[in-house]
């Protein structure tokens, strides 16, 4: 199967991999967008689907409201004795395992320590174990760039001691030791982990013949002479043909964290990554490719589908199914940023068109639209006989940057992303659209690219009315 770097072009920071006989599973962060834990499959490391979503609400009232940059940090997934795991730490509220017998759910959630500042768990399933290795958050505890290994209860679901470190990057010259996975490969003990920062860093190889070393050190994986920047943080896996890779991210600024995949070449003993340890523009699997993909536009047929996440935990009340269709209903709120109830995804490409059609039946007070989130968010709303362009950033005021009346209560809004701008259109179908205002630069979120969505929110303290979405439907690459 021949591929070309990124393996996919969507915002799936902190990526972790496993292979279960001749499937592949991924995870990745998904922050305080909900549902989260995205579980993807494969069968062969470069067509994915999205078959669900681990964690269905996030375990805390904290986020019924929208929170910026907290919740779900870099997941690991593993497979042991018939169950699957993914852990991962909310780093105010502490450690939290998802279990399941079958990947696309459902799952069941457990906290297995209240801790703070606790960072990027992965467990380690042995004899003797099982064992977990994570590692910490400045912004929490003061203190990061430090690795601890703690023993686990038989079940996986409780830590058992207070841990011992195992790994201090000042001692290394390394900054920012975070993001550790744990393997134990031909009789040595395995921590991959990245250090040196998202934008700048790179991907190092800690060994050991006991768990709690003393670990040599290696730089498996760095930009080098790539246009590859920060090459690390994700998971090694064996193919199960003899080949083995390593799945991991690159920050590209408002577009997020795109997974990227590397050959592992262990002849030296080491896991060295990509060719000679600077990332390739792609290659050659050699496992036969299997078109598996994620939907791009959705008539809500089925419900609200797994590419779809709220920006806090789902509330009933906003939203009623149609069966074909979505009815989103104008509910308070302030700034778009602060709106549980704008419903977004993330990107598919570089350059795309989302079309998203609707009928409003708004009061004065209600309006209905489609919208780019990030620090810097950008909407185009129908309501109130007109058509806005609106932008937001930091607690407002929101601005309106352009209007144009329309009276029709049924629209289609068109956002166009292309080279990291978004612009806005407005007409009755596809084929009768016009501009509304200028081009304005994506801009990235809270540890997140920028991400589409559609909302109705009410500019009042009552409820306004609603809008029927018939579908939103996105071209990746158009013309």
């Amino acid at each position: 199967m021949q591929y070309r770097n990124p393996i996919l072009y969507a915002d799936l920071s902190d990526p972790d991999v496993i292979r279960v006989g001749e499937d592949f599973y991924m995870t990745a962060s998904s922050f305080t967008y909900v549902p989260g834990l995205p579980v993807l499959h494969s069968r062969d490391l470069v067509h994915w689907e999205l078959i669900g979503n681990a964690a269905a609400r996030l375990p805390d009232d904290r986020y019924d409201r929208p929170a910026h940059g907290c919740g779900i940090w870099a997941p690991s997934i593993r497979y042991h004795q018939g169950l699957f795991y993914i852990y991962a730490c909310m780093p105010d509220e502490g450690l939290y395992a998802w279990t399941a017998e079958d990947p696309s759910g459902p799952w069941s959630c457990q906290l297995v320590k209240k801790v703070t500042g606790w960072i990027d768990p992965c467990p380690l399933f042995e004899e003797g174990g099982p064992w977990l290795i994570h590692g910490f958050a400045a912004s929490r505890v003061g203190i990061n760039n430090i690795l601890y290994i703690h023993r686990l209860s038989e079940d996986g679901l409780s830590v058992l001691d207070k841990g011992r470190r195992v790994y201090d990057g000042a001692e290394h010259g390394d900054v920012t030791v975070e993001g550790p996975k744990i393997y134990r490969r031909e009789g040595m003990y395995w921590i991959l982990c990245p250090a040196g920062g998202v934008r700048t860093g790179y991907q190092l190889a800690l060994r050991s013949k006991d768990l709690f070393g003393p670990y040599e050190r290696r730089i498996v994986l760095s930009q080098g002479s790539s246009p590859v920047n920060g090459p690390h943080q994700g998971g090694w896996i064996d193919d199960g043909k003899g080949n083995d890779w390593f799945i991991h991210f690159q920050d590209v600024g408002a577009y997020g964290r795109i997974p990227h995949l590397q050959p592992v070449d262990w002849s030296d003993s080491w896991p060295v990554m990509g060719n000679r340890g600077i990332p390739v523009p792609g290659g050659d699997t050699g496992l036969p490719g299997v078109p598996l993909s994620i939907p791009l536009s959705d008539r809500f047929e089925s419900g609200i589908g797994p590419v779809w996440q709220w920006q806090a935990n789902p509330d009933s009340a906003w939203y009623t199914l149609l069966n074909p269709g979505l009815r989103l209903h104008a509910l308070p709120a302030g700034l778009l940023y602060d709106a549980g109830q704008f419903l977004s995804r993330l990107m598919p490409s570089r350059n795309f068109c989302l079309d998203a059609a609707f009928t409003a039946a708004l009061d004065d007070d209600g309006f209905a639209g489609a919208g780019m989130m990030g620090s810097t968010w950008y909407y185009a709303a129908f309501g109130n006989g007109a058509v806005r362009l609106v932008s937001g950033t930091g607690s407002g005021p929101e601005q309106e940057l352009s209007s144009a009346p329309y009276e029709k209560a049924e629209l289609t809004l068109r956002m166009q992303v292309s080279d990291g701008f978004v612009s806005f259109l407005f007409g009755s179908g596809p084929d009768d659209l016009r501009p509304l205002g200028n081009a304005f630069p994506l801009s990235a979120g809270g540890w997140t690219g920028a991400r589409p969505g559609i909302f109705c929110i009410s500019k009042n303290l009552r409820p306004a009315g609603y809008a029927d979405f018939r579908s939103v439907r996105i071209i990746r690459d158009p013309e």
